[in-house]
């Protein structure tokens, strides 16, 4: 094909003034002085190997600025071609667990020309409760290219039907699926991190919180602060590991009558009756940033200092992490780098014809982050 020459003779405004209708990919290339197909190729394919000159390229992203061009993904779509879009499946959008994660998610896939459609499963009083397949249905009834699924795990939702129907599905932690790819943080290189860095303090009797003993991530976390610990020759006390679940520990709940997050603090004022008062815990690696930072509120209502009489670690590094008195020390899981990995893998999925077996699990790298508590 021919290359063509910017055309000095289009008048631009003339043009503009003149669509009646929703712009041609013909009309963005009369204006950028390119071909059909090479406006095409940059414009439908996002920023991927286009064969164009990076001067053309941003000539045709300018004509399309001008015109307000919008490529046609639907009619893509019935011609057989990808949709360009990734559905993203969470419990709710306002999860502060998976907030960043959308976050990235989304600013990932446009780095690639794509968009994604989010999916909350939880549901609420207007469409009912448990939305998890019918989010699997509308996604495919949508045509989307493949799935981000970051609910997690222990929520309800056949993952099994999620996959099938997806076969382009990336998961935000193990879903327990044998054939399943996943992105997760290391949770067991967090925990060593957090106990390395309290020993290096000075603390001799460090305690952690979790939440349940029937889950893989809480048994991985427990796994490495038994390591961490005996790598550092401190000894462990089981009387220094407190289980919410014991003792009727609940996850913050959002109160829609109240407009305000709530934790109920009596399972871990119970936690620093067994582990602080009853057994000498000079530092407490939380569950998560919000138990740190309900221990950090009950420890000042007792009269306590944190970190001179007790330190305490996060997990998260949730926004909230800045803003409590003192600043929480606490575990960035790094969902910047967990959803680049996830788009990346998706990617590879999408334009996988060779039938390659991809990386199953990919683990990311947590960074402590020290504030004030520890």
């Amino acid at each position: 094909m021919a290359k063509r020459s910017p055309n000095s003779s289009v008048d631009k405004d003339k043009l503009v003034s003149s669509l009646k209708k929703p712009p041609t990919l013909s009309q963005v290339a009369e204006l950028a002085g390119v071909s059909r197909w090479a406006a095409g190729a940059v414009l439908n394919k996002g920023l991927g190997n286009t064969g164009c000159s990076e001067e053309n390229r941003k000539r045709i992203l300018e004509a399309a600025k001008t015109l307000s061009y919008q490529p046609n993904h639907a009619a893509r779509t019935l011609r057989g071609k990808n949709s360009q879009i990734f559905g993203v499946m969470v419990a709710s959008a306002g999860d502060p667990l998976r907030s960043f994660l959308v976050e990235f998610l989304d600013a990932e896939s446009s780095t690639i020309g794509c968009q994604v459609l989010i999916g909350n499963t939880v549901g609420n009083p207007m469409v009912g409760s448990n939305r998890f397949e019918q989010c699997v249905v509308d996604f495919a009834q949508r045509k989307v290219d493949g799935v981000l699924c970051a609910v997690n795990p222990w929520w309800e939702g056949d993952r099994r039907f999620l996959l099938d129907t997806h076969p382009n599905t990336v998961f935000y932690d193990d879903p327990g699926i044998p054939d399943a790819c996943c992105v997760t943080v290391d949770r067991a290189d967090a925990v060593r991190q957090a106990v390395d860095y309290l020993v290096r303090q000075g603390r001799k009797r460090i305690a952690v919180t979790l939440m349940s003993r029937d889950r893989k991530t809480q048994m991985t976390r427990l796994a490495a602060y038994r390591d961490a610990l005996k790598a550092n020759r401190h000894p462990f006390r089981s009387n220094l590991v407190f289980f919410g679940c014991d003792h009727d520990a609940k996850y913050p709940k959002f109160d829609t009558v109240e407009k305000k997050w709530s934790l109920e603090p009596a399972a871990l004022e119970k936690a620093i009756i067994l582990l602080v008062d009853r057994s000498g815990a000079d530092a407490i690696i939380a569950y998560d940033d919000f138990w740190a930072a309900t221990f950090v509120n009950l420890f000042r209502k007792q009269g306590r200092n944190v970190p001179r009489d007790i330190a305490v670690v996060g997990y998260l590094n949730h926004y909230l992490a800045d803003w409590t008195d003192p600043p929480l020390t606490t575990i960035d899981v790094n969902h910047a780098s967990a959803a680049k990995q996830m788009i990346k893998l998706l990617e590879e999925m999408v334009g996988n014809t060779s039938g390659k077996t991809l990386q199953k699990t990919i683990l990311i790298k947590p960074q402590l982050v020290i504030r004030e508590s520890a």
